[in-house]
């Protein structure tokens, strides 16, 4: 039995390009835009259950318009098909109103799977995959590592991190899952399939959104100021700076 996945995709700054204003103390992006790492896992793992067992993967992803580049990465990595919800500004939007923008397009699809990073490299919130799935009436396991489909393929076996260990659950499709790393590795697009993803559909809906002032608001994000506080001892013999060492440990209940 073919197995639809939909898989929802999010466009992030390189986090290896930020660097912060010293003066300001707010973050300046390198420029690069990329898929966000927990995403990546989720999208190799549709394309290893449709290369096992069949079916069809499609990538959405809200964003502006420059967000079409994650969509192409996932479709030169194997997806099939592409949706791209634009809105001018993701960042102006909560993550409520971005689930209701993404469960209204999910709505008219088909899928057995749907799959969603853990949480986005920016905003590290981890409620889009879970609001999505209470929106849609969908069950839903997060920080999953391992899927195992059962003959038919709309049962499946799943493991799950948890804070003190792991838990194996077993669940019938529809259902969303939240990809951490360790589900797998994702692979690197191949010419081929950088070619071939020229050539694979990617739909553009505008959304009809309006941000959700008076529900949540937030300000930019500012690295705090460092500061370092410690005692020096100079101009002493090293056996009595020893002391004085032991000394201000034995204070601090340090030993």
């Amino acid at each position: 039995m073919a197995l639809n996945s939909v898989v929802l995709v999010k466009q992030v700054p390189d986090m290896n390009a930020v660097k912060i204003d010293r003066a300001s103390g707010k973050p300046v992006m390198g420029g690069q835009n990329v898929v966000s790492s927990y995403d990546a896992y989720a999208i190799e793992e549709a394309i290893k259950l449709k290369e096992a067992h069949g079916g069809e993967v499609t990538v959405i992803s809200l964003g502006a318009p420059g967000a079409k580049d994650v969509i192409t990465r996932a479709l030169a990595m194997g997806a099939d098909r592409g949706v791209l919800v634009t809105v001018p500004d993701p960042n102006a939007l909560d993550t409520l109103a971005v689930a209701q923008v993404l469960a209204k397009q999910l709505q008219a699809m088909t899928f057995d799977l749907l799959l969603a990073g853990q949480g986005s490299d920016d905003y590290e919130d981890n409620h889009v995959g879970p609001q999505v799935a209470e929106l849609l009436g969908l069950p839903l396991v997060s920080n999953v590592n391992s899927v195992e489909v059962a003959e038919g393929g709309h049962h499946l076996t799943l493991q799950r991190d948890t804070e003190d260990g792991r838990q194996i659950l077993e669940v019938d499709t529809p259902v969303l899952l939240t990809a951490i790393s360790g589900l797998n590795e994702p692979r690197y697009p191949s010419l081929k399939g950088i070619m071939g993803a020229k050539k694979k559909p990617i739909e553009q809906v505008a959304a009809d959104v309006e941000p959700a002032a008076d529900r949540i608001t937030w300000s930019d994000p500012v690295a705090p100021e460092r500061t370092v506080t410690g005692t020096i001892v100079q101009g002493v013999p090293a056996a009595d700076a020893a002391k004085q060492l032991v000394g201000w440990l034995k204070e601090q209940k340090l030993i």
